[in-house]
């Protein structure tokens, strides 16, 4: 299991707000914690895709650009 630890940051409230909002969360550590978790996957999607790009596998195009 991961080890917890706790934190203090300042996070603007309105953007924690809406994070909890858009992600379901009941709490804030797990609007946090989710948000991490989809940017980190986001993150590891868009390297695998690059990679693919770099080695000529498929016919991508990078939608976000």
């Amino acid at each position: 299991m991961a080890t917890k630890r706790r934190t203090s940051v300042l996070l603007n409230e309105e953007l924690l707000r809406k994070a909890r909002k858009h992600l379901k969360a009941a709490s804030n550590t797990e609007a946090i914690t989710r948000a991490l978790r989809e940017t980190l996957t986001n993150r590891e999607i868009e390297i695998a895709l690059k990679e693919l790009i770099r080695k000529g596998r498929g016919r991508f195009a990078d939608v976000y650009r």
